[in-house]
């Protein structure tokens, strides 16, 4: 498994997800509905190009993450900015490949690149209450629980609540 830029060649992929039921289940592929068409998977790669490359982008910088003994993209991690030194990170595994520690080595690789290679003080995850899937991640991935995030929903003016995981300077366990 590894960690490398989308291409444009992932739009084969991304639409075969979008058109396979249940392909998309968990949202593991943001702004993405079922049945999305090609330009619109097209869309997507070219706005994570865009994060990287400090353009208007709606999800920010993400890498994809490729089997290379299998079809290429089977997840994604994400990026945003969160602070000075500060970043999180959002991951997503296709649903067929689940379960077999995908999205834990993503989230260790893409932790130790930011934090060695990139001088990040700190990643954290913010993970829903109820996704005890994405909790056990974290915690094989090195991260520790650091309390709870609010945030506004604008459309409606609610807000949700997140549990918040991090890693500091000396990286993943």
């Amino acid at each position: 498994m590894s960690l490398r830029l989308p291409s444009f060649r992932d739009a084969r992929t991304i639409l075969s997800y979008a058109q396979a039921e249940g392909g998309l289940d968990g949202t593991w592929l943001p702004t993405l509905a079922p049945g999305a068409p090609k330009t619109r998977c097209q869309w997507l790669i070219q706005d994570w190009l865009n994060g990287w490359a400090g353009q208007e982008s709606h999800n920010g910088p993400a890498l994809v993450v490729d089997l290379r003994d299998g079809p290429g993209l089977v997840g994604v991690v994400g990026f945003g900015a969160t602070g000075p030194g500060r970043v999180e990170l959002s991951y997503g595994i296709a649903p067929g490949w689940r379960g077999r520690g995908l999205a834990t080595r993503a989230a260790r690789l893409a932790t130790r690149w930011l934090v060695e290679e990139r001088g990040i003080r700190e990643v954290e995850l913010r993970i829903g209450r109820r996704n005890l899937a994405s909790h056990r991640v974290a915690v094989k991935a090195g991260f520790r629980p650091a309390g709870r995030v609010r945030s506004p929903v604008e459309a409606t003016g609610e807000t949700y609540e997140d549990l918040r995981y991090v890693v500091g300077p000396s990286g993943p366990d």
